[in-house]
């Protein structure tokens, strides 16, 4: 693609969305700037992608390898937070529930375009557990319904069920899934076998939390819709990294922490339900409706929020599909690398279908948490010691699976000198 005609791209696409004039004014110049500098780049190549380093603040020889954790927040965000918190400080009153907080509706606007959703279908919240607690307990299920998820599933996305199991009698039926996956025929055939006539809700991660597999959200609604069984998603790691669509997904409800991929401040994240289904999934917080601030939702961190909004502007000034390219790239070179040292074994399928920007390998002949120690104290790389099957499931025995795993996350603050530097690093520690 030229540069000309992809930078008149994102202007005419409404992908560079501006920020609010006298509210984040230093922001709004920042993204202004990169803007323009990567206006005049090849779009994807090695000054496009440096450019978009400068943005970040990791201290020098740090590898942050661990976005599916957390993610840094470049400057444009950090300084829209401290721009905000000063006129919100100087005026509490009018900025906390007027005024500045006003913009906080952008920012709502803004978040349901980034997942391609409603504006009455979104609902800013704190992270990815905080929306999967609401649309659980926001469902009335009676005693008796059966709820499918899977072994792999983060504390965050599968507590909220455990809770409805242990309260009101829900019966919670875990789907063991294969490490690695073969193919979507595989996962979609398990889905089924698993589903009964009292199944009310699928509970899945879009991306496996341990193999940093990418679930087929969009054929298992096939089978779930027709069945008028709610398919709900714990989104933490795909928006940011992903240009993911919830139409096109065909959720019910989606949740994601908005802290790790899309780079926003800590304690920000969103929470979607498909507005035919809004009847269905009804938490106390949403009773006032979706907004920022209602009555039930109450006071808000509308510096945080504020940031929230300059963080989708930054991904819409790169471009979102530009992202999802650097993600796999980097994420590819690392399996690449790590497949050539032998005392490492890959998790994560290859299939692109099946894959995301984390990739995640099993640990032979020395201790996950060893080597994970080893790579921050020796080399400064962050990466992620994988959780086993038995951190938070409650079914024992075949289910609980150590895989001794580190989990690897690549993103746009990355690069392939990085990337090499780990494959470095792990062939001498496990040398």
């Amino acid at each position: 693609m030229k540069r000309r005609s992809f930078f008149q791209g994102l202007l005419a696409s409404g992908a560079a969305l501006n920020l609010w004039p006298g509210a984040l004014s230093a922001a709004s110049e920042r993204i202004d700037r990169l803007r323009a500098d990567l206006g005049g780049l090849q779009p994807g190549g090695a000054s496009f992608w440096k450019r978009v380093q400068g943005e970040f603040q990791l201290s020098a020889g740090i590898t942050h390898m661990n976005n599916g954790s957390i993610g840094p927040s470049p400057r444009v965000v950090t300084e829209g937070i401290i721009d905000a918190l000063g006129q919100l400080e100087a005026d509490p009153y009018h900025n906390t529930w007027g005024g500045l907080a006003a913009g906080m509706e952008d920012v709502r606007s803004h978040a349901a375009d980034f997942i391609g959703a409603e504006r009455d279908e979104v609902a800013l919240t704190r992270n990815t557990t905080e929306g999967m607690n609401l649309i659980a307990t926001g469902l009335d299920l009676q005693p008796g319904d059966e709820v499918l998820t899977t072994n792999h599933e983060h504390g965050g996305g599968m507590i909220c069920w455990q809770y409805l199991r242990k309260r009101r009698g829900v019966k919670l039926n875990y789907l063991e899934l294969p490490t690695p996956v073969r193919d979507t025929a595989q996962l979609l055939e398990l889905v089924e076998q698993n589903l009964t006539p009292r199944t009310r809700a699928c509970s899945f991660m879009h991306a496996d939390t341990i193999t940093g597999m990418q679930m087929p959200l969009a054929e298992i609604s096939e089978l779930t819709r027709p069945r008028d069984i709610l398919l709900v998603s714990d989104g933490a790691q795909t928006p940011g990294m992903l240009a993911i669509d919830v139409k096109k997904l065909g959720v019910d409800a989606f949740a994601s922490s908005s802290h790790k991929w899309l780079l926003a401040p800590k304690g920000t994240g969103l929470l979607y339900i498909r507005k035919e289904v809004q009847d269905r999934i009804q938490p106390i917080s949403l009773y006032s409706g979706y907004s920022a601030y209602s009555a039930s939702g109450g006071t808000r961190d509308v510096a945080g929020i504020l940031g929230h909004g300059a963080a989708i502007d930054f991904h819409n000034a790169i471009g979102r599909e530009q992202i999802e390219a650097r993600c796999r790239q980097l994420s590819t070179r690392v399996r690449e690398h790590l497949e050539q040292i032998p005392k490492l074994k890959l998790l994560t399928p290859v299939q692109p279908e099946l894959t995301s920007g984390m990739v995640t390998f099993a640990v032979e002949g020395m201790k996950n948490g060893d080597v994970h120690k080893r790579l921050w104290e020796d080399h400064r790389i962050a990466a992620k010691v994988a959780q086993g099957t038995y951190a938070f499931t409650e079914v024992p025995g075949e289910l609980h699976k150590n895989y001794n795993a580190l989990r690897f996350s690549t993103h746009i603050y990355n690069d392939e000198s990085q990337v090499d530097r780990l494959a470095e690093a792990l062939e001498e520690i496990l040398a």
